[in-house]
């Protein structure tokens, strides 16, 4: 079975768990875990931030950031589609208590004038939700993993700083953009007050996460991270394998990039997809099937038949990513595959549109 649901499904290399077998490890509460320890030291130094914080998810990273920064009532600017939004909306509403204006633009770059536009959309009087953060993510997840142009971070800092608003980015796959423009994960950092960046997902380590931003946010952070439950003791085994992830595996991403673009350029050869190669940057591609006449949830089970695992990312479109462990054999295999449910897909469509045409 060949899987491209998601970066998430990497496992551990055999070089990873006998990195793991092997981890230092204390009681991380009094801050006595040298495996934890030096991963935090390492990130501080690699993202150029004052302190950093191991959690468990990149949703809890991105909890505490809010959470640390923003007072309750009050606003978070985003964009519609980033993953703070679509799938961690529920979890600010109820635990910090926020307001989230996801705001809709091209091709998912979050500009300085949608900030505007969105600070300008309604009452800013005192009485009224003040805006405390702006939340951008790179790479961007649901434009099949965009980069966030690194000019535009730069805009939104400048317009941050001038109107005391902090900036947070969520930076999950934030080392798919670093391989792929080679921009120097301090270089990004530098553009924002606070970021996350998670290990496992491309990196291929099993567990965690990197909050990073000033001395006094992370204090607050590490504070509430106790009081959801992910106060740890003996988590430099995790540590361990964060740390061998991001010092090992971190230059194999461009291998992924490789894959997905010879992917691209297999399927781009199907007039009814309309892929373009050239939009393809990182590790991600999405299917659009409304041309074939089926949900995304038949299409992914008529794939899963001939052996090949996608995901459903919306009703009419399915997600492909490709991350460590997938083969050149795996995308000519994958590519085969999906054209022949492509080919079922519109030999159904013209069935059911002459079955239509007699009954009439």
């Amino acid at each position: 079975m060949i899987d491209l649901r998601s970066d998430t499904f990497t496992l551990p290399s055999p070089e990873m768990r006998l990195h793991i077998a092997s981890a230092e490890v204390g009681d991380d509460y009094y801050r006595e875990d040298k495996s934890v320890n030096r991963l935090q030291d390492y990130c501080k130094e690699l993202f150029g931030k004052e302190d950093a914080l191991f959690t468990t998810t990149g949703m809890l990273a991105n909890q505490l950031t809010i959470i640390s920064q923003v007072a309750r009532g009050n606003e978070v600017i985003t964009e519609y589609g980033y993953h703070i939004n679509l799938f961690e909306s529920a979890q600010h509403a109820a635990f910090c208590h926020v307001v989230l204006n996801g705001r809709q633009t091209v091709h998912g770059v979050l500009r300085v004038a949608d900030v505007i536009s969105a600070l300008e959309s309604k009452p800013r009087e005192s009485v009224y939700a003040q805006v405390q953060l702006i939340s951008i993510e790179n790479t961007i997840n649901s434009r099949q993993g965009k980069v966030f142009p690194f000019e535009e971070i730069r805009n939104l800092r400048r317009f941050t700083q001038r109107c005391d608003i902090r900036l947070h980015m969520d930076g999950a796959r934030l080392f798919n953009a670093h391989v792929v423009t080679g921009t120097p994960l301090a270089t990004y950092a530098k553009e924002v007050d606070t970021l996350s960046v998670c290990f496992s997902k491309a990196l291929g380590a099993p567990f965690g996460s990197m909050l990073l931003g000033p001395a006094e946010v992370i204090k607050r952070a590490r504070r509430l991270r106790v009081w959801y439950g992910s106060g740890f003791h003996q988590i430099g085994v995790c540590a361990e394998a964060a740390y061998f992830a991001l010092t090992r595996q971190l230059g194999r991403l461009a291998e992924d990039h490789r894959l997905t673009k010879l992917l691209s350029e297999r399927l781009a050869r199907l007039p009814e997809l309309q892929i373009d190669p050239d939009r393809i940057e990182t590790n991600m591609i999405f299917l659009d099937l409304s041309c074939l006449g089926v949900s995304a949830e038949t299409f992914l089970n008529k794939c899963r038949q001939q052996g090949l695992l996608i995901l459903s990312f919306l009703p009419n479109t399915v997600r492909l990513v490709i991350s460590r462990g997938v083969t050149e054999e795996d995308i000519n295999k994958a590519a085969d595959i999906l054209a022949s449910v492509i080919s079922d897909c519109l030999k159904d469509k013209d069935l059911h549109r002459q079955s239509l045409y007699k009954a009439s």
